[in-house]
């Protein structure tokens, strides 16, 4: 097969085309696709339609194919094309169609029973990379259990169900045909107690899977990343003593919840987690998490540099990491920055984030801290950073939150004009209500009642010289740490490696199902909690792989491309009334095998069944 262009009165049309000999064994040339003015390079020209041809002749590979990915995705492309016009079909050299191919009724073959094969290959393939068959083997779990294990671990991947629809959806999947179709018999409740059974080893395997990745891709971790999220529950979940209403994140304080702890490294992984009780407060959690940050750290290793959030960066909390040898960094609140206003002013002082050529700038100052109050204490060292990205998104939040409150001011005073308020206490209930509701601006306002022996009249007015102050301070904050090591620009850099715990948490709430948290025993909260963890393992050794190879697809988009690579049952029915069932994966598209083997997996060999049914003459 090649391409050839051709030019009519409507533009440029470029078509895929055949040779061939017909029965005189006389050339001739066939349309296999009409692409209409496709821009295909002509360059690609020679190695998309080879592709094309061994996919549509159904030839096997006997080396991966070298594409790039635009190749892969014309080829993908033109074949799906040929396949749903169905104008095209394999010479024969006949020149007619036969109703028989060798012995098979052709026209009624047919397949049955599809399962997407994709995203759950890539979670058994990243689930035996780990090595968790042989581990759990070493902690007890019969085979059963082992293989419960990872279908509970790789729905969380794919496609979070609760624990009564695991065996539907099982059945559903590939998952049978990797598996060696081993699950069988029981019923559901084989992954409630499966997830108590992990999670009575928990500490075990969090500690393998933290060795196994770092055997696997040669990290070092100097720094940890800690922070904390929540998961409520929908219903009173009284058997739990940790479900209690707390400071929600999604606002659902009308839920009672629990609070994860999660330690990362720089890289995105996980090292370490605790549940807490619902109403923990961040700053208080590190107290009991120094264990587990403790746990993380390879014996004989040099402590990390522990980077957390305000919330939880307490004067106890750095002098409890001090006192285990940590260091730590940490981000000041949007109070505190406001100390620094006349250093932030010398724009002289602030040099500029190298190696971001595509990105706003970013401009920093490490100084030691000039408001240390004690000179005895362990000197730190702050480093003031301007964003114009961060400066522009805080302005235009403090805009929308003042022309909200105003008009909510302009409405009360509408209402009080009108006479539908009179009574000057209530007035001042609903004047504290206002500034309740807008906390981020009301501090720059100054709303009063004035009578002057007239009707009341609501005023206002702005402290221009604070709103000033705050406006200058957009895109303005401050990073303080203990160590001496590193220079401005590295700090910054580290510091935004938290962005990786941020990633971390969203993965788990949104692809991975962690909330709402359906159960009620404690001990079935904490399992889906560490299910959920161990789905995070797969997920962050999936992504890393590939970024390692610059693909930076999230997970989402890559479970779009894999979806449709399946396992079916095909059914050929014989001349001589036998019906030949062959259950295999089909070929897998370009795009889908760029991710197989970017990731280090082979389809060629995929388990295939066949079994004949029927017999006599036909």
């Amino acid at each position: 097969m090649f391409f050839r262009e051709k030019f009519t009165k409507s533009g440029r049309v470029l078509k895929l085309i055949e040779s061939y000999r017909d029965s005189a064994s006389v050339p001739r040339h066939r349309t296999v696709a009409s692409l209409g003015d496709a821009p295909l390079d002509g360059k690609e020209w020679a190695e998309v339609s080879k592709a094309v041809e061994d996919i549509l002749y159904g030839r096997v590979e006997l080396l991966p194919r070298e594409l790039s990915e635009g190749q892969r995705q014309w080829v993908d492309r033109i074949t799906r094309q040929v396949n749903s016009e169905n104008k095209w079909h394999p010479f024969v050299s006949t020149g007619e169609k036969p109703e028989l191919i060798d012995g098979v009724l052709a026209d009624r073959v047919s397949h049955t029973d599809t399962a997407e094969v994709g995203a759950v290959l890539v979670g058994w393939e990243t689930w035996k990379r780990l090595g968790m068959p042989e581990f759990l083997h070493r902690l007890g779990f019969n085979r059963d259990q082992s293989l419960s294990a990872a279908v509970s671990v790789i729905n969380r991947l794919v496609d979070p169900r609760s624990e009564h629809s695991l065996l539907e959806w099982y059945r559903r999947t590939g998952l049978p045909e990797l598996m060696g179709n081993a699950l069988r018999g029981a019923g559901d409740d084989r992954f409630y107690r499966v997830s108590d059974k992990l999670l009575t080893h928990s500490k075990e395997i969090e500690q393998h899977l933290r060795q196994r990745q770092m055997d696997i891709f040669k990290l070092e971790r100097t720094v940890l990343l800690y922070d904390l999220t929540n998961t409520h529950f929908e219903g009173l979940c009284a058997q739990n003593p940790k479900a209690k209403r707390g400071k929600n994140k999604q606002k659902r304080t009308d839920c009672p919840q629990i609070v994860v702890g999660m330690v990362f490294d720089q890289y995105g992984f996980e090292m370490a987690h605790k549940i807490f009780e619902g109403n923990q407060h961040d700053a208080k959690s590190l107290v009991e998490m120094v264990d587990e940050l403790n746990a993380s750290v390879a014996p004989g290793a040099e402590k990390p540099l522990v980077i957390i959030d305000a919330g939880i960066a307490t004067a106890d909390n750095l002098a409890l990491l001090r006192e285990h040898g940590f260091r730590y960094l940490v981000n000041d609140t949007r109070v505190q920055r406001k100390s620094y206003l006349e250093y932030f002013r010398q724009e002289d002082k602030f040099t500029i984030i190298p190696g971001r050529p595509d990105k706003s700038p970013v401009m920093v100052r490490m100084m030691d801290d000039p408001l240390a109050k004690n000179a005895q204490t362990t000197p730190e060292r702050v480093l003031l950073c301007k964003s114009e990205q961060r400066g522009d998104k805080e302005d235009a939040i403090l805009s929308n939150a003042e022309k909200r409150f105003l008009q909510a001011v302009e409405r009360l005073a509408t209402r009080i004009e009108k006479g539908q308020i009179k009574e000057k206490p209530k007035i001042e209930r609903a004047i504290g209500r206002l500034s309740a509701q807008h906390p981020r601006v009301n501090r720059f306002y100054t709303v009063a009642l004035e009578e002057d022996g007239q009707a009341p009249q609501l005023k206002w007015r702005r402290d221009d010289g604070r709103f000033g102050e705050a406006a200058e301070l957009c895109g303005c904050y401050v990073l303080r740490t203990d160590d001496q090591s590193y220079n401005g620009h590295d700090l910054w850099r580290l510091y935004i490696t938290l962005t990786k715990a941020e990633d971390g948490f969203k993965s788990l709430k949104t692809d991975l199902g962690l909330r709402p948290n359906r159960h009620h025993k404690e001990e079935r909260v904490d399992g889906h909690v560490f299910i959920c963890i161990l789905a995070y393992h797969l997920l962050r050794n999936i992504l890393w792989t590939l970024e390692q190879k610059n693909d930076n697809r999230n997970w989402e988009s890559l479970k779009r491309v894999l979806c449709t690579h399946c396992y079916t049952t095909i059914m050929l029915p014989t001349q001589g009334g036998q019906t030949h069932r062959i259950r295999k994966a089909g070929q897998p598209e370009e795009c889908q095998k760029a991710i197989y083997q970017a990731l280090g997996i082979s389809w060629n060999k995929l388990p295939c069944h066949r079994s004949v049914v029927g017999g006599g003459q036909g």
